[in-house]
């Protein structure tokens, strides 16, 4: 793998690029919907074109095989751009019954993580500009080389006064954390989601944290095929060598089922990747040293039972651990402290259901949570837990289904995003009511102006009340007025007669 360093945006430099940001926002350029298809436009032709170039980085940063990075990060960018053009007009338009105009926010910060790190840049970026805004983009630099392919793409097809790309590390972060943005939308840990949220409240600006968390699959003992079922878990798992914030954590597993689970567990293992993984082209690799030495400390303290899935050993050299799964796991074992962001997998067994999802609820409310077994099965886990997201029957896969929001809840994140839901996120409903100058009449109008005291005025407080319970009555006739003025106009135009030719 490549050591491709990208040159860090200089700190003094960072608070002109977001002062530039600010000042082009304020030309309104961005208010035109026109332009800003435009620059979507030109963010999908300039993924056709770097394509190559995009997988090539990901494979420099994590040794993924670059169809992967054209399936998990490529084509959902594309997708999501496709649906952005297809409904951003009917997005913009204000909802009655009074009018609630949507606006764009002003500049925005977006930071990205390092696991996918086009795909978790670029579509929240897709919203913000289909909502108007100008955009300050920060890559993280742990994937330099993917860094760099976000820079050049923006660059390259990007209006410079719409968005800008700042790298660097703490110390950037941190000063680019300082400017006042109107939005600041972050993708990662928790630890820095708090700074993140901090430097939000700073600013009284909104934010959007999507995290992660221990996300758990649930398989009962009525599934009805256990095939499919460990091929999807152990895919949920092992994409991107375990590092996918909704990624399969742990398993799980009904007593009855569990042996024949683990089976079909080394079968896919050994299906997908052969007895020797670290010579697959299709598997991954940790991001970094700091990373593997994590992994491995909690492999080496586990007092589950590591099964053998292949012939190969961890190699820190080239960041390699194989895929790993860990039996007999109690529920204080270290591996369930924390996330694992790792192609490691605990397997706890359970008796009783109810043991299981009070382990489940017990802890903070995961970004994902999947259930294999009968819809009956699945409902009960669904109606009796909390998770940023669900999945009945596979893993994963529900980051695909289109316009459904994506979010966390408590620990896992904070706000949500995906299609509308983008464009709702990074838009102002701004409330706007539109009032005839004759209406109320004066007699009515005037119970809301002092004077109150006196007897001529006694009455003012009870018709004011009066006047406020008819208010439900008077949204009404705000709705209703405009479809009846457009239905007498309709009749009076048919009324009259047909002019001569």
């Amino acid at each position: 793998m490549s050591d491709t360093i990208v040159t860090y945006t200089p700190i003094d430099a960072i608070s002109t690029t977001v002062q530039d940001m600010r000042s082009s926002f304020k030309k309104g350029t961005m208010r035109d919907i026109s332009f800003r298809k435009q620059q979507l436009k030109a963010l999908m032709a300039g993924l056709r074109a770097h394509e190559k170039l995009i997988a090539d980085a990901i494979t420099a940063d994590f040794g993924r095989a670059p169809q992967e990075s054209i399936f998990y990060d490529i084509l959902p960018v594309q997708f999501e751009i496709g649906q952005a053009l297809l409904n951003m007009d009917k997005w913009a338009q204000p909802d009655k019954p009074a009018l609630v105009r949507k606006e764009p926010l002003g500049t925005v910060v977006i930071i990205g993580p390092w696991n996918y790190p086009i795909r978790l840049i670029l579509l929240p970026l897709i919203g913000a500009l289909a909502a108007g805004n100008t955009v300050v983009l920060k890559p993280s630099e742990l994937a330099p080389n993917s860094a760099r392919a976000i820079e050049n793409l923006v660059t390259d097809c990007l209006d410079p006064e719409v968005v800008r790309v700042v790298h660097g590390g703490v110390a950037e972060t941190t000063e680019l954390l300082k400017q006042r943005f109107e939005h600041y939308f972050y993708t990662g840990n928790g630890m820095v989601g708090k700074i993140v949220a901090k430097a939000a409240a700073e600013h009284l600006a909104g934010v959007t944290l999507e995290l992660g968390g221990k996300s758990p699959v649930i398989v009962h003992e009525d599934v009805s095929d256990l095939g499919p079922a460990a091929t999807r878990i152990m895919w949920g798992k092992l994409v991107n060598a375990g590092q996918t914030c909704v990624g399969v954590d742990y398993v799980l597993v009904h007593r009855s089922v569990k042996d024949r689970l683990i089976e079909l567990f080394l079968n896919y293992i050994e299906n997908a990747y052969g007895r020797l993984p670290q010579k697959s082209a299709d598997y991954p690799r940790i991001i970094n040293d700091r990373h593997w030495q994590r992994i491995m400390a909690l492999v080496n303290s586990t007092k589950g039972t590591v099964l053998h899935t292949c012939d190969d050993q961890p190699d820190q050299n080239d960041r390699y651990i194989p895929p790993t799964i860990v039996d007999n796991v109690s529920f204080d074992d270290p591996l369930m402290s924390d996330e694992l962001f790792a192609p490691v997998l605990p397997i706890i067994t359970y008796d009783s259901l109810d043991e299981a999802l009070g382990y489940v609820n017990s802890h903070d409310q995961p970004l994902a949570l999947y259930s294999f077994g009968s819809d009956k099965s699945n409902e009960y886990v669904f109606a009796n837990t909390r998770s940023g997201g669900a999945l009945a029957n596979d893993t994963v896969f529900h980051l695909a289904a289109g316009n459904f929001p994506f979010g966390g809840t408590g620990p896992s994140g904070v706000g949500r995003y995906m299609g509308k839901y983008s464009f709702d996120t990074f838009s102002h409903h701004r409330s706007v009511l539109k009032k005839a100058i004759a209406f109320p009449p004066p007699s009515v109008d005037s119970l809301r102006f002092p004077p109150y005291q006196g007897e001529e005025n006694a009455w003012k407080p009870k018709g004011f009340g009066l006047l406020l319970t008819m208010v439900p009555l008077w949204r009404l006739m705000v709705s209703v007025g405009p479809l009846l003025r457009g239905m007498a106009k309709g009749r009076d135009m048919a009324a009259k007669p047909a002019s001569k030719q």
